[in-house]
């Protein structure tokens, strides 16, 4: 769509938003910074209608509602479950996060500190604690999907492929891939081995992304030419064991190892289990 298109749609919604710019663009689905008439921005996110957009539309907003985090934006508004013409665009309005994806922050060569992977793993065990207890699975924890505000705080966005586990999964079972974005999701994942996908399926993710804020690349990525090449890594080699400074003893190191690992049964069982083993890592830090 043009952003004439999308000025006369923003002008149709009730209170009425303005266009600001563009966020992001994708096959499906284009994403703009809005703002309404007291000022206040939010996100607009266009989808074009199939039902497979809207199946995953819905379950996007039943996650985020369903968990309830202060760090997870909130789904202001959509239009998806009163479309009544098949040419109908879907449209969701959402919290605008003032801040910066982490993958800007990598792309600028940010490495960050122990104290500040400390804040983000805190921050990622509470939502995925709350997600854990509603039985929903992220599946696309990347540096995308993650954003830095203006006070350091970090947010978890996007939760279009979660898996809800009490639902019927909308990816067919004779399907040889999941959903998945290549270097960040686990083998399960990928091989769309359903029922080995739970919570443990982000932990995975969760480790990949620790280890590319402290060495500043995804080394499941780095030296690969094709996703056939990642996909055997992640299958075949472990997270390396990474040198952190003020984790003097390597716990957080082994502890990040723990989480990316290739196999399922060596990653901490839940997300209780670990935050208890966190925990006991945090007093041994230099902070």
């Amino acid at each position: 769509m043009s952003n004439l298109d999308i000025e006369k749609l923003l002008a149709q919604m009730n209170p009425p938003l303005k266009l600001i710019n563009q966020i992001a663009i994708g096959g499906q689905k284009c994403v703009y910074k809005a703002r309404k008439v007291d000022s206040s921005d939010v996100v607009f996110k266009v989808l074009k209608q199939n039902s497979n957009n809207i199946s995953r539309l819905q379950r996007e907003i039943r996650a985020v509602s369903l968990i309830k985090d202060a760090n997870v934006p909130l789904i202001i508004d959509t239009n998806v479950d009163n479309i009544t013409d098949e040419n109908e665009l879907i449209w969701v309005i959402e919290e605008y996060v003032e801040g910066t994806p982490l993958r800007k922050l990598l792309s600028q060569n940010k490495l960050f500190s122990v104290s500040e992977v400390v804040q983000f793993l805190d921050t990622m065990f509470r939502i995925l604690h709350k997600s854990e207890n509603m039985q929903i699975v992220h599946r696309d924890i990347k540096p995308e999907n993650i954003m830095v505000d203006q006070m350091n705080q970090f947010w978890l966005i996007d939760f279009g492929i979660s898996r809800h586990l009490d639902l019927t999964s909308i990816t067919p079972t004779d399907s040889p891939f999941g959903p998945f974005t290549v270097g960040y999701a686990a083998s399960e994942q990928f091989r769309n081995s359903k029922k080995n996908i739970d919570i443990r399926t982000d932990l995975f993710s969760l480790g990949v992304v620790c280890a590319e804020m402290i060495i500043g690349h995804n080394p499941f990525i780095q030296n690969t030419d094709d996703v056939l090449q990642v996909i055997k890594k992640i299958e075949q080699q472990p997270l390396p064991l990474y040198k952190i400074s003020g984790d003097n003893q390597f716990l957080l190191a082994r502890f990040i190892k723990t989480l990316g690992d290739n196999r399922i049964s060596r990653r901490p069982r839940n997300i209780t289990e670990a935050i208890q083993l966190f925990e006991i890592i945090k007093k041994t830090l230099t902070l």
